[in-house]
């Protein structure tokens, strides 16, 4: 007759944990589960569908994301896994697409309006401009006058698609060649605008992925646990 003992119930129930656990997190299987997903949305349902799995959906720049693992994403194709391994951790990503997106990118001055009157944003402004002319760069003005917080970063505004700033500013650039300075006023609303802009407009591939992390020190302490009993 076998003779169950307290101990024996906690090493089984032990045993299916970390069965369990490992299961969950086990990648080749994982990458069967993972057929399903094909866009963002089976993307967000596979989110709901697997709670226990640490998920994030994550959009890479390619211009912006210059780094060997965008390199590696980039260079799979859509609907492709790729593995990482780390010291603390596991990650698995999945392409979920890759989209040429048209960007801008532009610096600017931005005064407000409802702090400084009209006159003395003129007088600034002038002042702005007799500095530029004698060669002081836009970013330096930028980082000393901008009431933006794109002033620490010398109103530079980085690669940024039409839907991240208001049409009558991305209508500007469209307007204007590269390196053109202009004023760019919204007196109804009091934001008054010097603006460069930096860059011709260029298509960026945007790469969206599926990204499921695995820590290893969860599983350390299960097995650490079980052998221990």
């Amino acid at each position: 007759m076998i003779k169950i003992t307290f101990k024996s119930i906690i090493n089984l129930i032990l045993v299916f944990t970390v069965t369990s656990v490992f299961s969950q997190t086990d990648i080749k299987q994982l990458k069967k589960d993972l057929a399903s997903v094909t866009d963002i949305e089976t993307a967000k349902q596979f989110r709901k569908d697997h709670p226990e799995l640490k998920t994030k959906i994550y959009t890479y720049n390619e211009e912006k994301h210059n780094n060997s693992l965008s390199k590696k994403l980039f260079s799979k194709e859509i609907g492709s896994t790729l593995e990482t391994e780390e010291q603390s951790a596991s990650t698995l990503y999945k392409i979920i697409n890759i989209t040429p997106t048209l960007h801008y990118r532009a610096s600017y001055i931005y005064l407000d309006g409802k702090k400084l009157k009209k006159t003395a944003i003129d007088s600034l402004r002038k002042v702005i401009m007799t500095k530029m002319e004698k060669g002081t760069k836009f970013s330096y003005l930028a980082g000393t006058y901008s009431m933006d917080r794109n002033a620490r970063t010398g109103g530079d505004l980085g690669w940024f698609t039409e839907k991240k700033m208001f049409p009558e500013f991305v209508n500007s650039l469209k307007e204007n060649k590269s390196n053109t300075i202009y004023d760019l006023d919204f007196p109804e609303t009091k934001k008054y605008y010097t603006i460069k802009k930096t860059y011709d407009q260029k298509e960026i591939r945007l790469l969206q992925v599926l990204k499921i992390t695995f820590e290893k020190e969860k599983k350390k302490k299960l097995i650490n646990v079980f052998g221990s009993n």
